[in-house]
């Protein structure tokens, strides 16, 4: 099958699981945002294939819950956090692809006065991708040596003496920041399940009155 090929019938099986997907519906949230504009209002531009293509692949992949859980389409809560990622995802790629044609649509505001605090560098590159501007530190790691206890219970107690070291120059290095440019506040950024994220929140509430922000709705 031909990339062509392949694209068509991706985007074959987007439309049918927005069709069938009736209890879902993203345009409420679309109309609100953009005041109620229509496919009218878009202006020249240029689509964005590699958001297009991600919007399109988020899709095809909520469609299998239509034929995994078929007929009746009940989700517990674990799979409906999973479906709903995806049309979350689908939607914020559509956003970006549609930011191209002069509709600019509301997201998730990132302060840029604020101080970032991921737990990797993946995270970090993601962040400044959206807005370069913005002062973010990478943990690379719990900031506190009894979480790392909780994330990995195997660890050796050699390595937990590197991995204690690291968290003290970690946070030093997070306290001087905030010394420097005074932040309008500290922001953890989470991703929904990730025990490290939670625990790096938990010990940055502590330390510096951080508050979180859920990363899967921003990255």
């Amino acid at each position: 099958m031909s990339e062509t090929q392949y694209s068509k019938e991706l985007i074959k099986k987007a439309v049918e699981t927005i069709s069938k997907a009736k209890t879902v519906s993203a345009t409420q949230n679309f109309e609100k945002n953009e005041n109620k504009k229509t496919f009218s209002d878009a202006k020249s531009g240029k689509i964005d294939t590699i958001e297009f293509k991600k919007a399109v692949h988020s899709l095809f992949e909520a469609d299998e819950y239509l034929y995994k859980y078929a007929p009746n389409h009940d989700l517990d809560e674990e799979k409906a956090r999973e479906f709903s990622k995806l049309l979350f995802d689908a939607q914020k790629h559509i956003n970006n692809v549609l930011g191209g044609f002069g509709f600019d649509i509301e997201t998730v505001a990132l302060d840029g006065q604020a101080l970032y605090i991921v737990s990797n560098k993946k995270v970090l590159k993601s962040l400044k991708d959206i807005n370069p501007d913005l002062n973010i530190i990478s943990t690379e790691g719990v900031l506190e040596i009894e979480d790392m206890k909780v994330v990995n219970p195997k660890i050796p107690e050699k390595a937990l003496l590197g991995i204690e070291k690291k968290c003290k120059i970690t946070k030093e290095q997070i306290s001087k920041v905030i010394s420097n440019i005074s932040p309008s506040k500290v922001v953890v950024l989470v991703k929904n399940g990730d025990v490290a994220d939670e625990l790096i929140y938990k010990r940055a509430k502590e330390l510096y009155n951080a508050e979180k922000l859920n990363a899967d709705e921003i990255l």
